[in-house]
């Protein structure tokens, strides 16, 4: 049965963020899993279907004459946004989609190493390997072993994979499946010592992050903008450095090819583009959530701050980083209870029961032959949702005493409002 725990009666008032009731969720279930799919705001949502309704009225006027000013103002916009120029960037459908790209322009050879992380993201792990097995590249996969003290380990254990072969590194800047940190700008700073190319893979970063791709100086960023910048799926980019500018191109070949990676991405054939032109207005949404246009992203970062701590005291288990936050965004990563996995046969047969029996979505993922549970932190969410899925997975472990939420929730939202203040 649902766990009955409440949450103190004034958690939710106090931290319910202004943009909360823009989103369609529905209310039976605790979402903590925006870090996935993302959820789209319903603002944004009309302006999409405001564009689609414009495109079907004169679809040659829309897509043949004006797309192509259309196209470069969201991604003069965009760049902005990001800290880079709008000639370097492409827009593309998803981050994997950005790698893909990076994948397909490097003229590859025969014994060519490819660096990536243990903690990297499943479907990069296996575009890395479609290239080995068609250039006869290798995959070398840096382990990262787990808790980290610092950023300083995960940099240590990437420049100690390079060597003479090494043509490529692929790093994440928040991994996906740990929801770490990771210190890309060290990195790369690494990779250009020893004349290697550095990709970073910034799935999660923009909307999260307080980002500046130029600065970063790797030669590709990319990243998605449906996840915390809540723009419509099918939306990312693909920033190109000037020195690999001139021959990344796109996954798909089409009209523009030879005009610029801009160009090229902007039209790959015939699409949908309502999503793409609904970027700025997501980006206006984001930046509406306070004072200052980062306040959101402040807002969720020290949200999960907070739930990461008091989710490692309620199951009284050790952190996968330092318990400051400095290596955690706005999703972070908590080893279960011993008694989940004693319980369930697999990660994934409990993930089903935490959602059909307490109606909580969140992610279990079996890393390292642990399971963990990954949470995410977004303006809908409030501490109570955190307090609410520490009390439930304490007694699906068979827990009691002191553990779960037990003597927790007064002090934990003292300690929440404590966190969030000035957010």
């Amino acid at each position: 049965m649902a766990t009955t725990f409440i949450p103190p009666t004034d958690s939710a008032a106090a931290f319910r963020s202004p943009l909360a009731d823009s989103f369609s969720l529905s209310q039976e279930v605790v979402f903590l899993n925006h870090g996935s799919f993302g959820s789209v705001p319903k603002p944004v949502s009309a302006v999409q279907q405001a564009f689609l309704a414009e495109i079907e009225a004169q679809p040659v006027e829309m897509l043949a004459r004006k797309m192509p000013a259309r196209l470069l103002a969201v991604r003069e916009r965009l760049a902005a946004f990001l800290g880079t120029h709008p000639e370097r960037m492409g827009l593309v459908t998803n981050a994997t989609a950005g790698v893909g790209s990076v994948l397909r322009s490097i003229d590859w050879r025969k014994g060519d190493q490819i660096i990536l992380s243990n903690h990297g993201y499943n479907a990069v792990r296996q575009a890395v390997q479609a290239q080995c097995e068609r250039f006869g590249c290798e995959a070398v996969v840096v382990d990262i072993p787990l808790p980290l003290r610092g950023p300083d380990e995960v940099r240590r254990r990437f420049r100690g994979a390079i060597n003479a072969r090494t043509r490529l590194v692929i790093v994440d800047h928040i991994t996906s499946p740990t929801a770490l940190r990771f210190p890309v700008a060290e990195i790369a700073a690494d990779c250009r010592a020893a004349r290697v190319l550095c990709l970073v893979d910034g799935a999660h970063a923009p909307g999260m992050l307080d980002l500046d791709v130029d600065s970063i100086d790797c030669d590709w960023y990319t990243g998605n903008l449906h996840k915390w910048v809540c723009a419509p799926r099918g939306c990312a980019f693909l920033v190109a450095n000037p020195r690999v500018l001139p021959w990344t191109h796109p996954e798909t070949t089409s009209h523009p090819y030879g005009n610029g990676l801009a160009l090229e991405a902007d039209w790959q054939g015939t699409r949908d583009f309502s999503a793409w032109l609904s970027i700025p207005a997501a980006l206006d949404f984001i930046a509406s959530g306070g004072p200052s246009a980062s306040s959101l992203a402040r807002r969720n970062i020290a949200l999960a701050r907070w739930a990461h701590e008091m989710l490692c005291g309620a199951w009284h288990v050790e952190p996968l980083s330092p318990l400051d936050g400095a290596m955690l965004g706005s999703m972070a990563t908590v080893p279960l209870p011993a008694g989940t996995r004693s319980r369930f046969a697999s990660a994934s047969e409990y993930q089903a029961h935490v959602y059909a029996t307490h109606r909580i979505e969140a992610p279990i993922i079996d890393w390292g032959g642990r399971w963990h549970l990954r949470v995410s932190a977004q303006a809908y969410n409030t501490p109570q949702d955190y307090l609410l899925l520490a009390g439930a997975v304490w007694a699906d472990a068979g827990g009691s005493g002191t553990g779960g939420t037990a003597g927790v929730g007064t002090e934990a939202a003292a300690a929440a409002r404590a966190c969030l203040k000035g957010t």
